[in-house]
């Protein structure tokens, strides 16, 4: 199985095909019981497939679940800058001409980019903001106590909303990393059991179709229209050269 080109719904139905089918037909089961494969050890690939199917689907809510806390944290960290900038701006503007203020506001410099340079200036910005001596001032331009708390609070919800991302964020990588080994093992599996069941089922065509083998000898549909589409090649090129 080339599992670059393979997606994985088709590795997983493929296996489920070969494991389910050789279980329900006696006659499979007799032939590859042969070859080492008793109805315990298809069972054990079975045992395989479950884990496999239990590891896609873990990792799908898991990826699901992440794509929902980052949209969370985009808006809530869209709410906190809004927040931040507002309140700087009216600072810088009442204090332009006090640099004292505006440094213990944490405002000498631009906004940080990163997040935790953002969470860092903006917990020290709307906490100095509280003092009395600088709030008495602010009130004047709509930042009273009461605002202060609830612009605050915008900013801890992104901080909490970043925190929540980031541990979905890791969840999802490690049930990426587990579907992955678990595939894997599926697939080891899988490819071994197909070269046995050749082996086992050999003449019996049909058989191997039931499991969902194509027969080594034969070609493929694609295989054939190639081969179809040559002959029509060197058909059309040998009636241009005998004109």
């Amino acid at each position: 199985m080339n599992k670059a080109k393979t997606s994985i719904a088709d590795r997983l139905s493929a296996a489920q095909v070969a494991i389910q089918n050789t279980l329900a037909d006696t006659g499979i089961l007799t032939a590859v019981a042969a070859y080492g494969y008793s109805v315990e050890k298809i069972n054990a690939g079975k045992g395989v497939y479950d884990r496999a199917v239990a590891a896609v689907n873990a990792q799908i809510a898991a990826t699901g679940a992440q794509r929902e806390t980052t949209a969370a944290m985009e808006a809530a960290k869209k709410a906190a800058y809004t927040a931040y900038q507002s309140l700087a701006k009216v600072a810088r503007a009442i204090f332009i001409q006090d640099k004292s203020k505006l440094t213990r506001l944490g405002l000498t410099g631009t906004m940080p980019k990163s997040t935790a340079g953002f969470l860092t200036a903006a917990y020290a910005l709307f906490e100095n903001a509280g003092a009395p001596e600088i709030q008495s001032l602010l009130v004047n331009y709509g930042y009273d106590s009461a605002k202060l708390q609830s612009e605050r609070a915008l900013v801890e919800a992104y901080d909490t909303a970043n925190r929540i991302q980031e541990q979905a964020k890791g969840a999802a990588q490690q049930a990426t990393r587990d579907q992955e080994a678990a595939l894997k093992e599926l697939d080891q599996w899988y490819s071994q059991y197909i070269k046995i069941t050749r082996v086992a089922l050999q003449g019996k065509k049909e058989l191997l179709e039931k499991l969902g083998i194509r027969s080594l000898s034969g070609k493929t549909a694609a295989q054939r229209g190639a081969s179809a589409k040559a002959a029509t090649t060197r058909e059309a090129k040998k009636s241009v050269g005998e004109n």
